[in-house]
């Protein structure tokens, strides 16, 4: 049976191909975006499902939109909140407005668009969030600061939330690394990513198919086998972990002087 599956930035890159890859399968996926022109592009692509111009920014359009959905195809299965941007700089680069336009968007837009599903699941007897994260939200990166909150404070929604309301409704949350799209082609003109760390991008088809699995074996949370060792060192070792880090990220060090 098809699943119907909400996708917030369903426009390009992570989202679309997630769409891609549901389709493929039989789902309909349902495309939410701000620009409407992307949306419609990738609807006609993939041939099947629907979109929706909406901010997950913006509580009434989220409503709206939820509202909407539900009216036309009676039901949601499976929310993916993927929508969210992120900047390189240093702490000092942003302003106050700058952090809190992240945050709204990649954590405050996910949990607008889940507490909008969470009526209609309950009364419905279940459904399914992938929230995508971040390796940022589990380890906090150089020249990351804003991106890093944002993706922290959505791992710990996801976790509550999976705690809360197991096993009616499975939450689930995926953490890839650096991935191949253009949040890592054009958002570094500094060069403050490290060449090293920029060779190990991930495809989007790879990540797109551990968001796939999660719908299919829900799991609490979902770190790419590559960037795992990473993970438990810093938990097993914080001190060598961030002596590594620190190293290499030297290149920036080297060359940004931070001015207080």
């Amino acid at each position: 049976m098809s699943r119907v599956v909400l996708i917030t930035g369903g426009s390009s890159g992570i989202g679309k191909e997630i769409a891609r890859q549901l389709t493929m399968r039989g789902d309909i996926p349902l495309l939410l975006g701000r620009n409407k022109a992307n949306l419609k592009r990738v609807q006609e692509e993939l041939k099947r499902g629907d979109f929706f111009v909406c901010d997950v920014t913006k509580q009434g359009e989220v409503e709206a939109v939820v509202s909407k959905v539900i009216k036309r195809y009676g039901s949601v299965d499976v929310l993916i909140n993927n929508a969210g941007y992120g900047r390189f700089g240093g702490a000092l680069d942003f302003s106050p407005d700058e952090y809190r336009a992240m945050m709204e968007t990649n954590y405050l837009g996910a949990v607008q668009m889940t507490l909008a599903m969470l009526p209609h699941w309950l009364q419905q007897g279940g459904g399914k969030v992938v929230n995508i994260a971040s390796i940022a939200g589990l380890s906090g990166t150089p020249n990351l600061a804003a991106y890093a909150a944002s993706k922290f404070a959505l791992i710990g929604f996801s976790e509550s939330l999976h705690l809360e309301y197991a096993p009616l409704i499975q939450v689930g949350v995926l953490c890839p690394g650096p991935v191949k799209t253009p949040f890592f082609r054009g958002e570094d003109p500094g060069q403050l990513f490290p060449p090293a760390l920029s060779r190990k991008l991930l495809d989007t088809r790879v990540v797109a198919r551990h968001a796939l699995r999660l719908i299919e074996h829900p799991r609490m949370k979902v770190i790419p086998a590559s960037l795992r060792w990473a993970i438990r060192v810093r938990s097993w070792f914080p001190g060598l972990y961030h002596h590594m880090t620190h190293r290499l990220y030297s290149r920036w060090q080297q060359n940004h002087k931070l001015e207080v």
